[in-house]
């Protein structure tokens, strides 16, 4: 008969001595916390996708420079503009304000 067997809970191969009669765990198992259980391994399956059709296009990340439709960034570079020129001239842009407010009929 072999000297050895292996353990049910930590699943190490130890020496028959280190197990209590025909118990199928060892006694360090028995007398210590419970072993941390590895993560199964997940098998990763990739989508092929056929040459003749065409590849989807990229869409950009969140956050990212660049991200958006076409209206929003152009929303964005001009809001960014304007708040240059506010900084660079800010008494221009206040008249240039007044004038347009007072054009919607809103408060000046």
């Amino acid at each position: 008969m072999s000297g050895w067997r292996r353990c049910d809970s930590c699943r190490k191969v130890k020496a028959v001595e280190e197990y209590d009669g025909a118990a199928s765990i060892c006694a360090a198992c028995q007398s210590g916390p419970a072993p941390r259980k590895k993560p199964a391994a997940v098998a990763v399956s990739r989508r092929v996708t056929p040459t003749a059709a065409p590849a989807e296009p990229r869409r950009p990340s969140m956050g990212a420079v660049g991200s958006g439709d076409l209206e929003a960034r152009e929303r964005r570079a001009k809001r960014t503009a304007w708040e240059q020129l506010a900084e660079l001239h800010p008494e221009e842009y206040e008249q240039l304000l007044q004038v347009a407010r007072r054009a919607e009929g809103l408060r000046t």
